[in-house]
């Protein structure tokens, strides 16, 4: 039985929370610092200060977990309408993780703002569906990360600047 069979849907999403988390701490050399809310009734799962601007930026992180005996060239991730936070600043990073080694492959930073624009409308949800092809020229392709230097770049560009 893999790993997939044997965690809830909560603990993978914990698992991926804490990778995004001390992945932004370790890459940024601690220059960005992420909290973790007491509640996740408003779908921010992290709260990343920028210890130079000083500015706070809520998180929401989705996961996917690759299972190596069923590959996928497209992932999908749900918000939900009832915690997506429409106008407010903050960002979806959406991750694919490998199953064995719990690395993240391929991550998307969509700023809040952004998300309407490239997700598919549903009555209670938005729905992204990018492709892991690293030569994809998709809707999500520009907020695409193959590396967690990347991401961590991006996020700096958010808090620092309002957008990348």
């Amino acid at each position: 039985m893999g790993l997939r069979q044997n965690l809830t849907s909560t603990q993978r999403g914990k698992i991926a929370e804490l990778h995004v988390a001390t992945a932004l701490m370790s890459q940024s050399g601690g220059r960005l610092s992420p909290f973790e809310p007491l509640s996740d009734d408003h779908g921010i799962d992290l709260v990343v200060l920028d210890k130079i601007s000083g500015r706070a930026l809520p998180i929401q992180v989705k996961s996917w977990l690759l299972d190596p005996d069923k590959p996928v060239k497209r992932v999908q991730f749900d918000v939900q309408k009832t915690t997506f936070g429409e106008g407010k600043s903050g960002a979806l990073i959406c991750v694919v993780m490998e199953m064995e080694t719990l690395a993240i492959e391929t991550a998307w930073m969509i700023p809040t703002t952004d998300i309407p624009a490239v997700a598919t409308d549903r009555p209670n949800k938005y729905v992204l569906a990018p492709s892991r092809l690293s030569t994809s020229k998709d809707k999500y392709s520009g907020h695409r990360h193959s590396s967690i230097a990347s991401l961590t770049d991006a996020v700096e560009a958010l808090l620092s600047k309002g957008k990348p």
